[in-house]
């Protein structure tokens, strides 16, 4: 059976940005965010479903951090603060 990897190559895009190294949390929303009008502008992407973003946490010198919530459980996992309730899934 094909995995992951191999049906996202198909069916979708990975940007990369481990060449950019250990970067602030506000200088990789900058890159995103070019990054996504890119796509927009350049590439004529109007829609995505399902994207999922991958973060290696650290702290400034590159190591590891493991996240913490604010009842100081571990945090793996993190749903959008994200609302938009016209969905396109949804239109009829």
């Amino acid at each position: 059976m094909g995995g992951k990897s191999k049906d996202y190559k198909r069916q979708g895009l990975i940007i990369e940005y481990r060449e950019l190294g250990t970067v602030s949390v506000e200088e990789m929303v900058h890159a995103l965010i070019e990054d996504l009008h890119a796509l927009r502008d350049i590439y004529n992407v109007r829609y995505t479903t399902g994207a999922h973003l991958r973060l290696p946490v650290t702290n400034e010198y590159g190591e590891h951090l493991t996240v913490r919530g604010p009842s100081g459980g571990h945090v793996f996992r993190l749903d959008t603060h994200h609302y938009q309730p016209a969905c396109k899934d949804y239109d009829l």
